[in-house]
């Protein structure tokens, strides 16, 4: 018999006589063959076998799960490096009359397949949620405005949000509509006559 055939049957015997509790005799035959059996014979010997010590392992209190969109977020937002408004520039000037304004999020890498970007115009909501990182707005007053932008799910969880970017709104005076500021004016002349003499 090899010796992992050996170390078998003598496991199997050990495991058999711990769930059985019988005795386990060990017989040595003039080749030096060693054989095992439950039966004790001339020569056999009986082996000791102490019962293993079994402990059980600590439990300890689970931690309470966070929701799905919890774990979503927190994983997710990891995902991306870099996530910002590039276009209106912070603390820039938009000239419109009719307050139209492009705006572009940077978002590095790009978004996931489940990730939607959603614009904000003082604090609220533009359109839904979409895939483009270019936003068109419309109607915009004159003055102060700020923008952000987020990373939400497909459920409208935030994931990650940008800085807050400023930029100014300019109209034309609505005082003077039609005001024309004319030609720029003519530098002077080098010996102080008029232009054409």
């Amino acid at each position: 018999m090899h010796m992992r055939q050996l170390l078998s049957v003598l496991f199997a015997a050990v495991v058999l006589v711990m769930l059985t509790g019988t005795s386990i005799y060990k017989h040595v035959d003039q080749d030096g063959n060693v054989s095992y059996s439950d039966q004790p014979g001339a020569g056999a010997e009986e082996l000791d076998l102490q019962s293993p010590t079994v402990s059980e392992p600590e439990r300890r209190p689970a931690m309470p799960a966070r929701p799905r969109a919890d774990r979503d977020a927190g994983e997710d937002s990891a995902a991306y490096e870099q996530l910002r408004i590039a276009q209106p520039e912070h603390e820039g000037t938009v000239r419109d009359n009719l307050g139209n304004v492009t705006v572009v999020a940077h978002v590095q890498p790009r978004l996931r397949e489940n990730h939607y970007l959603q614009l904000y115009l003082d604090g609220s909501a533009t359109d839904g949620p979409q895939k483009s990182t270019t936003f068109q707005l419309t109607g915009v007053h004159r003055g102060e405005h700020q923008l952000q932008v987020r990373v939400v799910d497909r459920l409208g969880n935030k994931v990650m949000e940008s800085p807050r970017s400023i930029f100014y709104m300019h109209q034309a005076s609505r005082l003077f509509p039609h005001r024309d500021p004319g030609p720029p004016p003519r530098p002077p002349l080098p010996d102080g006559g008029a232009p054409g003499n």
